[in-house]
């Protein structure tokens, strides 16, 4: 059994990325023995299957395969087989997948194409979905409007009340981390207590978004308490009722239980 007090579930790490080279052992070790569970989330087929690798040795890693939409323009037939073969294999959700006109790393229809087809699969295999969203406008609620319903989590919510009540109403959770804590995101602090406790899922985006006062430091799945401290706090409730409704919603969304 872990010795940490509380029971942690990190929905949405990158475990596999180069920044944990020098020491991903040794973390994957110190997350079991503090009770903390991750989601691996793929971005591409490479990392889709690190993600794989990762879960297949570590019983408190899980396994999400997808294309992020910086990727999109890499999606084609060819790739969407490789990817269900992928997810077969044990993957517990599909992403990380979604829209980003933001940086635009892929033309626009290439991550629209990319986005319903993933969707599309995710229906055919019945698994829950991991959304990236970044300044994509109504196409994001056009495409889950008319691929949905589905199930999943909107990653990394940053938005306010008004974004959280369409997530809400999408039937999506939503996945809080790092911005949490920053001091101008009093918008996200506000719409967060609005939000059904068993649709609120915790993460760190590992090695992004690192909360307070780790800013511009690489982060980790060790880090995500904090992000579990504030919500708690700004729910007025205590650390060990968030973390273990955390847990269990994100157990229930990906339909798995964790080993430790």
């Amino acid at each position: 059994m872990a010795s940490g007090p509380v029971r942690l579930f990190d929905t949405h790490t990158h475990l596999d990325f180069s920044q944990f080279d020098r020491d991903r052992e040794e973390l994957l070790a110190e997350l079991r023995e503090q009770g903390i569970a991750a989601v691996n989330v793929g971005l591409d087929l490479d990392a889709s299957r690190a993600s794989l690798r990762l879960a297949e040795g570590h019983p408190h890693v899980l396994a999400a395969c997808g294309f992020h939409p910086h990727e999109a323009k890499a999606f084609s037939p060819q790739a969407q087989e490789a990817l269900e073969e992928l997810l077969r294999r044990g993957a517990v959700a599909v992403g990380e997948i979604g829209l980003d006109y933001y940086r635009n790393l892929s033309p626009r229809e290439a991550q629209l194409s990319a986005f319903r087809a993933q969707l599309q699969l995710a229906k055919k295999l019945d698994l829950p979905v991991i959304l990236h969203y970044r300044e994509a406008g109504e196409d994001f609620f056009r495409v889950l409007r008319e691929e949905g319903p589905l199930r999943g989590v909107w990653h990394a919510f940053s938005g306010d009340a008004a974004l959280a009540r369409r997530a809400l109403e999408l039937g999506l959770h939503l996945g809080i981390g790092g911005p949490l804590t920053y001091r101008k995101n009093e918008p996200l602090r506000q719409a967060v207590t609005l939000v059904p406790l068993d649709r609120l899922l915790i993460e760190t985006d590992a090695p992004f978004l690192p909360p307070e006062p780790f800013r511009g430091k690489r982060n980790d799945p060790l880090k995500l308490r904090l992000v579990a401290l504030k919500l708690a706090e700004l729910l007025g409730i205590p650390l060990e009722e968030l973390a273990e409704a955390t847990f269990e919603n994100a157990c229930r969304l990906f339909g798995v239980r964790p080993g430790f």
